[in-house]
């Protein structure tokens, strides 16, 4: 019971920050380029409650898998078009510039605030390093626990090659799945040494783009915690923002290229599931996770994808090449058979997220 509350409250703060701040990205946006916001909503209608300040109301509503900025002038889920065309507040009556700056804040605030907090997380934390071969933990049922490898130990040769940095032991173990290697390692004053057959488990190559197969033995390194600077902080954090933006893309492409299935995906059940498991983690786990679905939501809002922020974008260049608006009942179509999509992605992952996480534990 208190795993099932942690969860469905983790799962709540991790949707609620990162809706927060993409509505928030257009929200603030749409104030800066002169365009009126009739609602800002955290969570999907009915509405839970609401204020209504200056032009605009603000709400929360139940359904806590989303929200929405209503503009006046834009055409979104509500299908609602009719707006004075001399309207000087309208988002129609923008320049492709501000309309743009507007449709893609909400990405850019997802982005900024996975940015902040991995960089933050680094010049707090500091950047983890596994200086040595020494092992800190062993899996259980593992090769190295068959072998007799116990932590302490410091791996000295893996497949006759001597290893001091633990890339060169995890290199050289990743390359022999199934495969019987001589590994030897230092015990005290003692030398010990077994012929061990890494186990094979898949993993993505990122130099092919392709499933792969790699070995592994079952050990982990000793992590260390080395300070940095506020600059280097900034760097690495940045630098985890593109290394997940392309997790993403290589995504996209497996499942375009059918190398990925929609059973490969996580709704918002595998979410939620995944929110509790950060909680219990520890606070660092679950900030760091809270960056990573950020950067995931916003990911898949650009694509141009019909009712996201992707598909709203598509349609303004569309027009900027013809020079002459799309029509508004076409542009409905597109939207309604977008939303569609959507919801029937939802529920085919959402059903894979309950067979994993009630039927396969």
């Amino acid at each position: 019971m208190i795993d099932t509350v942690t969860t469905l409250i983790s799962f709540v703060i991790v949707i609620g920050i990162i809706v927060f701040f993409h509505e928030f990205g257009h929200f603030i946006a749409a104030k800066l380029s002169g365009v009126r916001v009739e609602v800002f909503s955290l969570g999907f209608p009915p509405k839970m409650l609401g204020r209504k300040y200056g032009e605009t109301e603000y709400q929360l509503a139940w359904i806590p898998l989303g929200g929405y900025v209503k503009m006046t002038g834009m055409l979104d889920e509500s299908f609602d078009d009719e707006f004075n065309p001399n309207d000087p507040k309208a988002f129609a009556n923008k320049n492709f510039l501000r309309r743009a700056f507007i449709i893609t804040a909400g990405v850019l605030m997802n982005m900024s605030l996975a940015f902040l907090i991995y960089a933050s997380i680094i010049y707090i934390e500091g950047l983890g390093t596994i200086p040595d071969t020494s092992v800190s933990e062993v899996s259980a049922g593992s090769p190295a626990e068959s072998a007799g490898i116990v932590p302490g130990d410091v791996i000295v040769a893996v497949a006759g090659q001597p290893v001091e940095e633990w890339s060169q032991l995890t290199d050289l173990v990743r390359a022999s799945p199934n495969k019987p290697i001589p590994v030897s390692w230092q015990r005290g004053d003692s030398l010990l040494e077994r012929i061990i057959t890494p186990m094979a488990a898949p993993a993505f190559n990122f130099d092919t783009g392709e499933r792969d197969t790699v070995g592994q033995l079952g050990v982990q390194g000793t992590l260390a915690m080395e300070p940095v600077a506020l600059p280097t902080a900034v760097f690495y954090g940045a630098a985890q923002v593109v290394g997940v933006i392309e997790l993403n893309v290589i995504s996209i492409k497996l499942l375009i290229t059918r190398k990925a299935g929609i059973s490969d995906l996580s709704g918002p059940i595998g979410i939620a599931k995944m929110s509790g498991d950060r909680a219990r983690s520890g606070l660092v786990s679950f900030i760091s996770f809270i960056a990573f679905i950020s950067i995931a939501i916003g990911f898949l809002n650009i694509l141009p994808i019909p009712m996201l922020d992707g598909g709203h974008l598509a349609f303004m260049v569309i027009e900027a090449v013809i020079r002459r608006p799309i029509p508004v009942k076409a542009k409905e179509y597109m939207m309604k058979a977008g939303l569609a999509a959507l919801l029937l992605l939802i529920i085919v992952v959402s059903y894979h997220d309950i067979v994993r996480v009630f039927f396969k534990g």
